[in-house]
């Protein structure tokens, strides 16, 4: 584990729910700090729930919990989960737009939001310079509300306070990922085992948007686009090639893209392919220079160029660092 010495300082981790919320959500941010706490057989992570006025709260299930906190509550969590399955219908209360503020300006608070908990950072104002995501389903409101919001169609965000996160269940990687940031990689490796996980997937990868969600006459064509790339990885089309292959011009191809993905085609196919070829310098056994060829690089001098350029790093430190953690 990486903090040996704050083993034994309490961690205190509040769930600010609102709405109803499901016992699956909910499971899915508690069940890995407590599965640590189990392992290292000191209640570490002390978990609680909060809300505006202490009230409880509903489980999709019809079952009640009460809320062990209210805002107005002296209490400072080291790390506020915002859950919250539904954009928020009405104005978000003053009052917990400066609790959101002064936690964050205040103390040392992390912050992770679950599906559409982006909503209440952004409303309060702490997100407008970081990257962030939520659920497919609010992908478009959000943009178009924040206009000025870096949306990412990620599973999930990572940034030094902030973590955002697709929900449903992205939640274990998101949770997973902030442990291993903590504890280190052999405790998270023991978890993953209890929950019969096989990888924590990475922030980077990318959420599957069903094609129905993007609507209209266009925004089906991105989809098969980014699908198109997806299966032409170990030989990369060209942007004509695409546009062709779903049926409309360069420059529509491209206006989709910049609308719904804020990126350029070519740019995002080459991001596409580097983080596939990071899932397996991670994850397989396979040479840098296989992993290069099945990931549409042509040499190995070219696939460590753009890798470096992209992750900070070449293919072979990224796979030394895994063994170093």
């Amino acid at each position: 584990m990486q903090n040996n010495t704050d083993i034994y300082s309490p961690f205190q981790v509040c769930i600010y729910i609102h709405g109803k919320t499901s016992l699956y959500a909910l499971g899915s941010i508690q069940e890995p700090f407590n599965l640590f706490n189990q392992i290292s057989g000191f209640e570490k992570y002390q978990l609680s729930i909060i809300n505006e006025n202490k009230n409880s709260v509903s489980l999709n299930n019809n079952l009640m919990i009460e809320a062990d906190y209210s805002i107005d509550d002296d209490i400072t969590p080291d790390l506020l989960v915002i859950l919250s399955e539904y954009k928020p219908e009405q104005a978000i209360p003053v009052s917990t737009r400066k609790w959101l503020q002064r936690l964050y300006h205040q103390t040392h608070c992390h912050f992770m939001t679950i599906n559409a908990g982006t909503y209440w950072l952004a409303d309060a104002g702490l997100i407008n310079d970081k990257p962030v995501t939520l659920h497919w389903n609010w992908l478009d409101d959000f943009s178009d509300t924040y206009e000025q919001s870096q949306v990412k169609p990620q599973l999930y965000t990572v940034s030094s306070r902030i973590n955002t996160c697709a929900g449903m269940a992205v939640t274990l990687d998101c949770i997973l990922n902030f442990l291993e940031k903590h504890e280190g990689s052999e405790a998270v490796s023991t978890i993953s085992e209890w929950l019969c996980i096989d990888r924590v997937r990475l922030d980077e990868e990318r959420q599957r948007i069903p094609l129905q969600h993007l609507g209209g006459d266009l925004q089906p064509r991105l989809t098969m686009a980014v699908e198109l790339m997806e299966q032409h990885l170990e030989e990369p089309l060209s942007t004509d090639q695409i546009a062709e292959a779903v049926n409309i011009s360069r420059r529509q191809l491209e206006r989709l893209f910049k609308r719904y993905l804020n990126n350029m085609p070519a740019k995002f196919y080459l991001e596409l392919r580097l983080k596939k070829s990071k899932q397996l310098l991670l994850n397989s056994s396979k040479s840098i220079i296989q992993i290069g060829l099945m990931c549409g690089f042509s040499s190995g001098p070219h696939f460590s160029s753009a890798y470096k350029s992209y992750f900070g790093l070449t293919p072979r430190e990224e796979r030394n660092q895994k063994f170093i953690k």
